[in-house]
């Protein structure tokens, strides 16, 4: 029975966590701006007129577009499709079909999505912590999520899932960059042993010819 390469079972699973993670971010930031008719609340300015009453105006809409699309194209669509890929390739069970497959682009795709996805971290939890600050600014004793789920917004915004969305959202963007990252450092351990691999190769395929010359040699003559 052949062994299938670990290696490349844990890199499908990495690229399946991905995935669901790309979901775990973009659905709660898409049910967030819903919340708030469809604009983005993260890094929301909010002015505070008295005790009980406050103006909110929005953040950019590039903030939540980014993120949400990011992780839409990046770690659910091309997520799945490297794990169909790399699935397909564990379930021929072939243990030296590693060495058979691209790298090199892949290890330069790794490096871009786990820049870009840090980036995409950054602006949930900067933004969260800026509408945070903001909310809980005028209340020293109430915390952000309580006062976020006992003020009512103007417009009829709904900001009672402020907290579980964006904290969500935020968790889930930390650990995609982490699994990117780790699929990164994966490729350029493959793409190495590949190199290994094939220097390996070549370098006993030149022995064993410098060994059938050296037998060529050692014939006597018969004539």
């Amino acid at each position: 029975m052949k062994i299938p390469d670990i290696q490349l079972f844990v890199q499908a699973l990495l690229y399946l966590t991905i995935f669901f993670l790309g979901f775990t971010v973009s659905v709660p930031l898409g049910l967030f701006q819903m919340d708030f008719n469809g604009k983005c609340m993260l890094y929301a300015e909010i002015d505070w007129k008295n005790a009980t009453f406050f103006v909110i105006t929005e953040g950019e809409s590039i903030n939540c577009h980014f993120t949400i699309y990011f992780n839409v194209f990046a770690c659910i669509l091309f997520a799945l499709g490297m794990f169909a890929y790399y699935g397909y390739a564990v379930l021929r069970r072939d243990p030296d079909i590693g060495s058979q497959m691209w790298v090199m682009p892949f290890v330069l795709i790794s490096a871009v999505m786990c820049v870009v996805e840090f980036i995409a971290a950054c602006i949930i939890s900067v933004g969260y912590k800026q509408l945070c600050s903001g909310l809980a600014d005028n209340s020293k004793k109430l915390s952000c999520s309580k006062v976020a789920e006992l003020t009512k917004f103007q417009n009829d915004y709904n900001g009672k899932h402020i907290i579980p969305y964006l904290t969500a959202a935020q968790t889930a963007g930390w650990i995609c960059f982490l699994c990117w990252a780790v699929q990164w450092v994966l490729g350029i351990i493959r793409f190495v042993r590949n190199r290994r691999s094939r220097s390996g190769a070549f370098n006993d395929s030149v022995n064993s010819s410098n060994a059938d010359t050296a037998k060529i040699g050692d014939i006597q003559p018969t004539a």
